[in-house]
């Protein structure tokens, strides 16, 4: 029940987070098409306002330079100002409003002359163009045109300007209106643009609530990963820890009732014993006893590496010494498995500020792991080298190796690779967690080289001298 729910908790809110994601990506997209609209009409804007600004100043050029217009323009200002004074009565209005219509028609006419007869390169002026389009462009809030060209509806360009100017280009923009629209004739001609970097522009205007909603959208996804990563890493510890009271529970059963039948044996009265038998039984106690005292003190280490609290007492120790020492107390126990230790000391400076007891410990593991995860005879070289900075001690043997997947995942704590057909390989996935911590409190490194079938060699450095916070 537990694991459904927790299935159907996971889908819900992936799914909502994909929702989320999709909804936040629409919105942007949105965003950007209105900002997009927005600068398109903006854009007509300006240039609808630029032709227009364009027809007027042609217009009142002419008319000031008309004989008939600059004597309109006159009788229009005095027959306004009279209008304004109130002096002139209903039928001197009407004869002045007919004056000027004669006027306007006379003058209209003359113009229209005028356009079917003069080109349209006289009619631009391509200062008067580009200072147009400057001025209305920064009115609208809008960057300054790259290109500019008018051209007929042929195609064939009459006036080009901007910074170099592409004919194809230019009418290939969407961005364009219509020259001197209210011509009764002439040829029709169009002021096209270019606008650079538009989308620059767009997203200038929108940047920081992109970014805003980027970086809070990056946020929940990465904590959305986290949790889940948490979650998967708390559940397999928890089956791992599972695993292990389980494993706890049948090693210290099995040295129990062995210890437990020994002492029978050896206090049950109606049964015979000899030398060899009393000594066979206490022999199995004090091996189980051993035992006993090598599943408490892993149980030990990994409450220490798991409340993290490891103290080093560091002392000059001479780590071919301590080599040594860890050999002679393995020598029974290899041999048991018809093995060998042989070591290989030729570090050159071998003195080290270190922690005896645990950089033991940490020997006693390697060398524990040499003989539990090898299915043959052990064949085990301890070798040392050392350079200016530190010593270099290897453990290597001929065991079942680990397969590089596996490799990463040694050094976790409670982990334990698969071993499959080495069923005497039993433990708690605590020793080479403990190693590595060791190593690391010292100030070194430890790394790994293996290969499934030929064996592992594990190499550890230590400093000659450490920083004792680490």
């Amino acid at each position: 029940m537990d694991k459904r729910w927790s299935a159907i908790l996971l889908f819900a809110i992936c799914t909502a987070l994909a929702g989320l994601l999709a909804l936040q990506v629409l919105w942007l997209g949105r965003t950007l098409e209105l900002r997009e609209a927005q600068f398109r009409q903006g854009v007509s804007n300006a240039l609808y306002a630029v032709s227009d600004r364009l027809e007027l100043q042609e217009r009142v050029g002419r008319l000031r330079g008309h004989a008939e217009g600059m004597r309109l323009i006159s009788r229009i200002d005095s027959l306004r100002a009279g209008r304004a004074a109130g002096l002139q009565g209903f039928d001197e209005r009407d004869q002045m409003h007919a004056v000027e219509e004669a006027l306007v028609a006379d003058v209209v006419r003359d113009l229209l002359r005028t356009e079917r007869h003069t080109d349209l390169r006289d009619r631009l002026d391509a200062r008067m163009l580009d200072s147009l389009l400057l001025s209305e462009f920064r009115l609208a809030a809008l960057p300054s045109p790259g290109a500019y060209g008018v051209f007929l509806d042929d195609g064939q360009p009459i006036l080009l300007g901007g910074d170099q100017p592409d004919p194809a280009m230019l009418l290939a923009s969407p961005f364009k209106e219509r020259l001197f629209r209210h011509d009764l004739s002439g040829p029709v001609s169009h002021l096209h643009v270019v606008m650079p970097d538009q989308q620059s522009t767009l997203f200038r205007g929108a940047g920081v609530m992109l970014v805003a909603s980027a970086l809070f959208t990056l946020i929940i996804v990465l904590a959305f990963v986290y949790t889940l990563r948490t979650i998967h890493r708390q559940k397999r510890l928890s089956e791992i820890r599972t695993d292990l009271v389980n494993n706890l529970t049948h090693e210290l059963k099995t040295p129990i009732s062995t210890i437990g039948l020994a002492c029978e044996a050896l206090s049950d009265p109606s049964l015979p014993k000899t030398e060899d038998q009393v000594r066979t039984y206490v022999g199995m106690i004090r091996e189980e006893n051993k035992r006993l005292g090598s599943l408490v003190e892993n149980v030990l280490q990994s409450a220490v590496l798991l409340q993290g609290r490891m103290v080093l007492k560091p002392v000059d120790l001479d780590m071919h010494k301590l080599v040594q020492e860890v050999i002679r107390g393995s020598q029974i126990r290899v041999a048991k498995r018809n093995g060998r230790i042989d070591m290989d000391l030729k570090a050159e400076i071998h003195v080290i500020k270190g922690d005896r007891i645990h950089l033991t410990n940490l020997l006693y593991n390697l060398v524990d792991n040499a003989v539990k995860y090898t299915e043959q005879e052990p064949r085990i070289i301890i070798s040392t080298a050392s350079n200016n900075e530190g010593i270099t001690v290897s453990v290597a043997d001929n065991g079942v190796g680990i397969p590089v997947g596996e490799q990463r995942k040694i050094f976790e704590r409670l982990y334990r690779i698969p071993t499959g057909n080495v069923h005497n390989a039993k433990g708690f996935g605590l020793g080479l967690s403990y190693v590595r911590t060791v190593v690391e409190r010292h100030g070194g490194h430890i790394r790994l080289d293996s290969t499934p079938g030929k064996g592992s060699t594990f190499h550890i450095f230590l400093p000659f001298e450490h920083d004792r916070s680490h």
